[in-house]
């Protein structure tokens, strides 16, 4: 069983967690395009001893902050492991969650969904064989919700992410087409999640995103994926 929520992991627990951490950092070993990215655990920009603390909840949006007021015109090639803080919708408790990411920023999309695709598909058939699948979508079909079946094949970006997807995957996939699809305002292009067959948790999501902040645009493609529920599963 894991500890959880602000707990130590110890024994069997700490060595699945190391295991992880060590595969993902050895598949950028050696991809010298690849830099990683440390950020704070903290969201406070300024602490004095009246602050009350604010714990982060997300590691993609401080990469695109240190992005965004360091170097927003080049590409980047980045990864991260990191602790994140969530509240639970079932008890509304705040847990500690680890998360492993990726993100390619001011790349061609296409180049980018299948670096992204190659270093996902590696982690999870290593660890889960073949227990899980990835669920894919279009983050405008929550405003349209008959984009999909209305578009036109060779109009409709999802399919070409698909067809990249089938040629470098052998993974299972489908097509989510329900307006409630939980992508973020900021999602564009695709979006995606990886669903456990055996747990039945999300595993990992990740798409394409657009973002402005003070006349400063970067556009990136992305995956984060749940340490704490892959851990479970091996």
């Amino acid at each position: 069983m894991l500890v959880n929520s602000f707990d130590t992991k110890y024994s069997k627990t700490a060595n699945k967690y190391e295991l992880l951490d060590d595969n993902f950092t050895s598949l950028f070993s050696k991809d010298k395009k690849f830099n990683r990215i440390f950020t704070s655990v903290l969201e406070n920009q300024e602490l004095n001893s009246s602050s009350s603390i604010l714990l982060r909840s997300d590691i993609t949006g401080q990469v695109i902050n240190t992005i965004l007021s360091h170097d927003f015109k080049k590409k980047h090639y980045l990864y991260y492991m990191g602790d994140v803080f969530k509240k639970d919708i079932i008890n509304s408790q705040i847990k500690q969650c680890r998360q492993h990411g990726v993100e390619i920023i001011n790349n061609s999309k296409y180049e980018s969904f299948k670096d992204l695709i190659k270093i996902l598909d590696k982690i999870l058939s290593r660890f889960l064989k073949q227990d899980f699948i990835y669920i894919f979508t279009d983050p405008i079909i929550k405003n349209q919700s008959k984009y999909l079946l209305k578009a036109k094949p060779n109009k409709n970006d999802i399919n070409k992410f698909l067809n990249i997807f089938k040629k470098l995957s052998k993974s299972r996939y489908a097509l989510n087409l329900e307006e409630n699809f939980f992508s973020k305002d900021y999602h564009q292009d695709i979006f995606f999640y990886v669903y456990s067959t055996r747990t039945k948790k999300v595993l990992a999501q990740g798409g394409g995103y657009h973002y402005q902040k003070n006349q400063k645009v970067i556009n990136g493609v992305g995956f984060s994926y749940d340490v704490d529920s892959l851990a479970e599963l091996i």
